[in-house]
């Protein structure tokens, strides 16, 4: 009866899902993938914080940047704390795409973003691409082990579901990949 049941399913499974092992895919996936969560993790909490110094930087500028401070302070301290969180969106951003070896075509944010808007312009959306950076570390994490594991065992059809998913998420999270 199991030699039936055995028979059965090898004899209904596509072929294609049966393909050799992809050695170079799983070694790919096995060395790549904590880089790339890191990027993730890291690129996501720093835009996150981001978002937070520049924010705090617009709260100050209600001070020191109004009709009767600006012709004395200027904003001085709110935009040093707005330059701040620029730079730290652009390392964030840098670690994320450096790390993740691509190209997010909406980050960094220009410092127009930062240095010449109304005060929480542009802040949750750096905050939201953070978060979704984070999100797409967890997925990462927890999709990796399978698509190694798939690659490893030749179960192309199912290796190549999982990238797909993976695309799908990252593009999601990061936005559409770039123009060629």
């Amino acid at each position: 009866m199991t030699r039936v049941l055995l028979f059965l399913v090898l004899w209904t499974v596509p072929p294609a899902a049966w393909a050799g092992p992809d050695l170079p895919g799983a070694l790919r996936t096995l060395i790549g993938a904590p880089v790339v969560m890191v990027g993730d993790a890291g690129g996501g909490l720093g835009l996150i914080g981001a978002s937070l110094i520049a924010t705090s930087g617009d709260v100050l500028s209600l001070v020191d940047d109004n009709r009767a401070t600006a012709p004395i302070l200027g904003g001085a301290l709110s935009s040093g704390i707005q330059r701040i969180g620029l730079g730290l969106s652009g390392l964030s951003t840098g670690l994320l795409e450096g790390l993740r070896g691509e190209d997010v075509e909406r980050l960094p944010e220009p410092p127009e973003h930062y240095l010449d808007t109304e005060p929480g312009f542009g802040r949750l959306d750096t905050a939201l691409s953070g978060f979704g950076a984070l999100r797409l570390a967890i997925l990462d994490t927890l999709s990796a082990p399978l698509l190694f594991g798939s690659q490893l065992a030749g179960a192309s059809t199912l290796s190549e579901r999982l990238e797909h998913w993976r695309h799908e998420a990252r593009v999601n999270a990061l936005g559409p990949d770039p123009a060629p």
